[in-house]
C-alpha cells in the first residue's frame, strides 16, 4: 500500500475517534476502506451507518469515487432515494447504497479522504 493512502487511512482514523476505521489492501497500492457507526442524523434510519471509498493508488490525484453507505438506511419522512442516491450496490461484500458525489478536479485540487468522506455526509444531512 503506497504511503499516500496510508496517511490517509489514518487521517480517517483521527477524524473518527469514536468509529472503527477497517481497510483492506487492493493489491495495487490502493485500499478499500469503510468507516462504521457514523452518525447520519434523525432525518434517517438507523440514524448512524457505516460509510465507505475505494482509495485507489492514484490518491490524492483520483477521486474517491462513489462512497457507499448501508442498504438498510431509509429516510425517516418516507420519500425513495433518487439519483445520486442508488439502491442496489455491493461494496466489499455488503449490501450498499451508492452515493455519488464525484470531485471533477481532484487532479488540479486534490480532496483529501477525510474530506470527501465527510463531503458525502454532509450531502446526506442536506438531502
Amino acid at each position: 500500500m503506497k504511503l499516500e493512502v496510508l496517511n490517509a487511512i489514518e487521517e480517517l482514523k483521527r477524524a473518527f475517534p469514536l468509529s472503527a476505521v477497517l481497510s483492506r489492501e487492493d493489491g495495487n497500492g490502493g485500499a478499500y476502506v469503510i468507516v462504521e457507526d457514523v452518525a447520519i442524523g434523525c432525518r434517517y434510519q438507523p440514524s448512524s451507518t457505516w460509510i465507505g471509498g475505494h482509495i485507489t493508488a492514484f490518491y490524492p490525484y483520483a477521486d474517491i469515487y462513489p462512497l457507499f453507505i448501508a442498504d438498510n438506511v431509509r429516510r425517516v419522512d418516507g420519500v425513495a432515494f433518487q439519483p445520486p442516491v442508488t439502491h442496489g450496490a455491493q461494496f466489499l461484500e455488503r449490501p450498499a447504497l451508492q452515493v455519488s458525489r464525484r470531485n471533477n478536479h481532484t487532479q488540479h485540487y486534490p480532496q483529501t479522504a477525510v474530506a470527501k468522506f465527510l463531503k458525502v455526509l454532509h450531502f446526506l444531512e442536506q438531502l
